[in-house]
């Protein structure tokens, strides 16, 4: 058991630190800045990307909305793709070697280890159709309540939140763990899931644990198959059937 624990952790660990690793030690104003956009863009989420942040804001926007009460939601999906997607990839354009393919935006590493993923998948849905029975999930899902009133409402809820896992996919995986790789080889991996367990907050305590173990699987991951779409389709597959469960139940 040690063993096979150790050949996909540790061992894993060991191969990204030789592939990733450039940082002599010294201080790096490129490396500083990476972090400092990092808090500067969550805490932008936190306090003005937001569906609050919509409703004190623009609260006499488009009145005669067939859906007004989506619009919120919407603001929050749109403010995570310019703040977790947009300025990012700008960044890592202007700044960081390589394009945003070099920071796990390409399906090549994912589809190269798409059974992986299914394997990951497969473990995952029987633990969301378990948890699915406690009135705490289904008091928090769908996140957007409303798109239980009608189909259309939630298809539209749904395309918008699996738009919002590849913003946010990008922003952990992707720009935030490849570009702290160069700086601090696999420990970029658990830098990432503070933050990544902290979005979790206010969601049911067995999720945001688990949380943990996901995001440490899916950042080990991204960083060997240099693909964050693996992380997407996890997400948005595990996300959606969440979302299904907790309107026919």
């Amino acid at each position: 058991m040690y063993n096979f624990i150790k050949r996909y952790t540790l061992e894993q660990w060991a191969i990204i630190d030789s592939e990733y690793l450039e940082s002599d030690g010294k201080t790096d104003l490129k490396g500083i800045s990476i972090l400092i956009l990092i808090t500067i863009l969550l805490t932008i989420k936190r306090y003005y990307g937001n569906p609050r942040t919509f409703s004190v804001v623009f609260s006499n926007i488009a009145p005669d909305w067939q859906f007004p009460d989506i619009l919120p939601h919407l603001y929050g999906v749109f403010s995570s793709i310019v703040l977790f997607f947009i300025i990012p990839a700008i960044f890592t354009h202007f700044f960081l070697p390589g394009g945003i393919k070099d920071h796990g935006f390409s399906v090549k590493g994912f589809s190269k280890y798409i059974r992986i993923y299914l394997i990951l998948l497969i473990i995952v849905i029987p633990l969301v159709i378990v948890a699915s029975r406690f009135p705490s999930f289904l008091a928090k899902y769908p996140l957007y309540s409303q798109a239980r009133s009608s189909l259309l409402e939630f298809i539209i809820w749904e395309l918008a939140y699996g738009v919002y896992f590849v913003a946010l996919e990008f922003f952990l995986r992707g720009f935030m763990i490849f570009a702290l790789a160069r700086y601090l080889g696999s420990y970029a991996i658990f830098v990432m899931v503070i933050p990544y367990v902290m979005i979790h907050f206010g969601k049911p305590v067995a999720e945001t644990f688990g949380s943990i173990f996901a995001g440490i699987a899916l950042g080990t991951l991204a960083l060997r198959t240099r693909s964050i779409f693996g992380g997407v389709f996890i997400h948005v597959l595990v996300a959606w059937s969440m979302d299904i469960l907790a309107v026919i139940l």
